[in-house]
Parts: structure tokens; sequence; C-alpha cells
């Protein structure tokens, strides 16, 4: 499934479209709170750093360069909305992860170029500030935002997956399943992705296709891009009698009642 693919432009206006009207601002806080949990430091890095950044350059754009003067709630829900769906494929998509870590110093250096450049007399002068304005904090913030900021994302900022996922992959199901059964019932996409492979090849689970394709339907549900194909393939070998049981299973609405 590609970046941007119908399901996951779908999906992202789905979840934060709504947000600039104020409809999804639960969800939204609920999200950030689990990483400032998990590490408020690194949160600051990915989110809220980028956040302060982009309203100094949408801004500073707006007026250098469009010559269109933002009043100050246009800044700030615009950069809301771009920082938010940014993040939203962060989490999702490793290639767009990649670009988003990489994005939050150049946005630092960027802001600097336009303060060089429109706000700044002198040339010493200017050259100092941009180096202590610009490239000492893009050089701290990118080795933070690709280093624990990527994990960070990678993870879901949840501290069970990546052991969980580790000891599923050397073959210690049973303590596996300690890390993901607690992250996957928070509706952690990838601990729900690796329950339905372990139910579908019978890896520390009873061999269950139907439930498999159930954890494959939610973590598809909640974004994660290999699960959808993964549920599909499942789905078109199915027998009639398990198509039949996994439409009797329809009616579960919540990841709880996997378990």
């Amino acid at each position: 499934m590609g970046l941007f693919s119908r399901k996951n432009l779908k999906l992202a206006i789905t979840d934060y479209g709504p947000m600039l009207f104020g409809l999804r601002i639960p969800g939204f806080i609920r999200i950030h709170i689990r990483y400032i949990f998990g590490n408020p430091f690194v949160w600051a890095v990915l989110f809220l750093a980028p956040f302060v950044i982009g309203l100094f350059t949408v801004s500073s754009f707006a007026r250098n360069v469009l010559k269109f003067e933002m009043n100050g709630w246009q800044v700030f829900l615009t950069v809301l909305f771009l920082i938010a769906l940014a993040f939203y494929f962060a989490e999702r998509n490793r290639t767009f992860r990649k670009i988003y870590v990489r994005a939050i110093p150049a946005m630092i250096l960027i802001n600097g170029v336009f303060i060089y450049i429109f706000d700044i007399e002198s040339l010493f002068g200017g050259l100092v500030v941009f180096a202590i304005l610009a490239m000492l904090p893009a050089w701290l913030l990118g080795k933070l935002s690709m280093g624990m900021g990527y994990r960070m994302l990678s993870n879901g900022a949840d501290r069970h997956y990546r052991p969980g996922r580790d000891l599923y992959m050397a073959g210690q199901y049973e303590q596996a399943f300690l890390h993901l059964e607690h992250s996957a019932k928070r509706g952690h996409m990838k601990s729900l992705y690796l329950i339905g492979h372990a139910h579908e090849h019978g890896n520390g689970r009873d061999l269950d296709r139907v439930k498999a394709a159930r954890f494959y339907d939610k973590a598809a549900k909640k974004g994660y891009r290999k699960a959808q194909p993964a549920y599909e393939r499942l789905f078109e070998d199915f027998t009639p009698e398990e198509v039949a049981a996994f439409e009797t299973d329809l009616n579960m609405s919540g990841v709880n009642d996997l378990f």
C-alpha cells in the first residue's frame, strides 16, 4: 500500500481532518499523552519543536514571500493541522517516518535562512546568529529525532511492543505475548498484526485463521499498511465455513473482544 493510497488518505482525513473543527480533539490528545508519558523530551522534539518552528516559518513565508499577513489563529490552525497530519503518516509509514525525522532539522535551517535573508542586515552578525539559532539547534534536534525519535515513532510510543516483537521473532512466544497482548489491548496496530500472524501460523497460539483475519482487520483499520494485504490474502483463501464464521464475528466492536 503506497503512502498516498486511497486508504491512507481516507484514514488521515477521517482521523485528523475533523480536528480542525474540534471533533477529534479527545483522540488527538490521547495519542500525544501516550507519547508524553513515554518520553516527554523526545515528544517535544517530534511534535512541539516542529510545531513552534512551523509557526515562525509559515508566518515568515506568508509575510515575506506571499506578501500576505496571516493572523495568529490562521497560522496556529494551519501549522497544527499540517504537523498533526505529518505525525500521523510518520507513525504508519516507514518511508515517511524517515522523511519526517529529517524534516525537523531541515525546518530549523529553513527558518534560519528566512531570518538571515529578511531580518538581519549585518553579514557577519547574520552568520553568527544563523550558527547559534539555526545550525546548532538543527544538529542537536536532528540527532535526537533521527535516533530516539525514529524508534519512538516506529514503536508507536508503546514500551511493550519492541520487547514483544523481539521475543516473537526469537520464537519465545509465551514471553512475547505478555508484552504484545498488553499493547494490543490498547489498540497498538503492530501488536495486533503480530498476534494475527501468530494465529495464522500457530505460533504460540491456536491455529485460527478466522481470528487471525480479525486481528489483521483491526490492525489495518488502525492504519498499519502491512495488515490490509495480509487480511485480503487470508480472506480470499477462506473456505465457505470460515467466511460464515468470520461474518458471524462482525459484531465485535472492540479490540478486547478478540481476547
